[in-house]
């Protein structure tokens, strides 16, 4: 029976001029499933992505339907630490997790910014060890009686200062997540694939064509195109298929690289506020969006000189 790989990605951050951009990727192995689309089904008994009152089952969708700014964190939080807990990855603080979801170049890189020092926030931060446990021990059970196997979740987080600096080099913001994205598409592969692949990514803004790109992370392969169109652009470089469609979200793979990456942005942005709020304690805190974080700016202006903290360390250019 063929065992095909599955890997979903998606962002958080890409709008805001505070904060991160965090990209996450998702891989997935099943044998007998020919789509992703086929995983909800075959993970029905313990997974769902439609939200019901009485429904007990794990909820993974879109982060923006699962998670509004402001509420607790659980509902991100148990699905995110649960899965990832699957795959052997477990966490004591924010700066672990960080370290044991990135590659090799987070680790190498010292974060210079005050606000991001390890430990960082405990985790979990909204939920229970207990609760997340009893998830854990009903997932794996159900994960391998579908024959289904969350290899790895992978995160490319980028801060202020680098975004800056890529920004520059790459002359946009949309080649910067690109290139992030398919970054963590070609580690994934390398890592885990030994048969046919299925890569799903969310649209890159208003960008229909991805052949290039592929192929420039790819060792300059031939990509086939397939199509390409608003609602999706499909290519073929060997035993592998790309599809970069809008609403991807509706997928597994690329619904959890949704919550994780914004699970990842929301703990770092709660450390980024408690740090700055000791520093001026009646701020009042930002998500980092543009508006608010003209506000915000504004703020602590005053003390960015004394606290010796240049702007492109906390503000993004674009």
């Amino acid at each position: 029976m063929t065992q095909r790989l599955f890997i979903g990605t998606d962002e958080a951050g890409y709008g805001p001029n505070l904060g991160p951009l965090v990209v996450a990727a998702t891989a997935w192995t099943a044998a007998g499933v020919a789509d992703c689309s086929e995983l909800w089904q075959v993970l029905e008994r313990v997974i769902t992505d439609r939200r019901c009152s009485d429904d007990r089952r794990l909820w993974i969708a879109d982060s923006k339907a699962v998670y509004n700014s402001g509420d607790s964190l659980e509902a991100l939080e148990v699905p995110v630490q649960a899965l990832l807990r699957t795959t052997g990855v477990a966490a004591a603080d924010i700066h672990g997790l960080m370290t044991a979801l990135s590659d090799s170049r987070f680790r190498q890189t010292g974060r210079p910014e005050p606000w991001h020092q390890p430990p960082g926030p405990v985790l979990p931060t909204d939920s229970s060890e207990e609760h997340i446990t009893e998830w854990v021990d009903l997932l794996g059970p159900a994960l391998g009686h579908a024959g289904v196997r969350l290899c790895r979740i992978a995160v490319r987080i980028i801060f202020p200062q680098e975004f800056n600096q890529l920004v520059e080099a790459t002359g946009s913001k949309g080649a910067v997540l690109s290139d992030a994205t398919l970054q963590l598409v070609r580690q994934l592969t390398d890592q885990h694939a030994g048969g046919p692949v299925q890569v799903i990514c969310d649209k890159h803004g208003g960008r229909n064509r991805y052949d290039e790109l592929i192929a420039a992370h790819f060792d300059d392969q031939f990509v086939f195109r397939i199509e390409e169109s608003r609602e999706r652009s499909r290519y073929r470089l060997g035993l592998m298929e790309f599809c970069f469609r809008t609403r991807a979200e509706e997928l597994l793979p690329v619904a959890l690289a949704s919550m994780t990456a914004k699970y990842l942005r929301e703990v770092l942005m709660m450390q980024f506020n408690c740090w700055w709020q000791q520093q001026l304690p009646r701020l009042k805190p930002t998500q980092g969006y543009p508006v608010d974080a003209k506000r915000f700016l504004a703020d602590i202006q005053h003390l960015l000189a004394p606290l010796g903290i240049s702007e492109s360390l906390l503000w993004r250019s674009r």
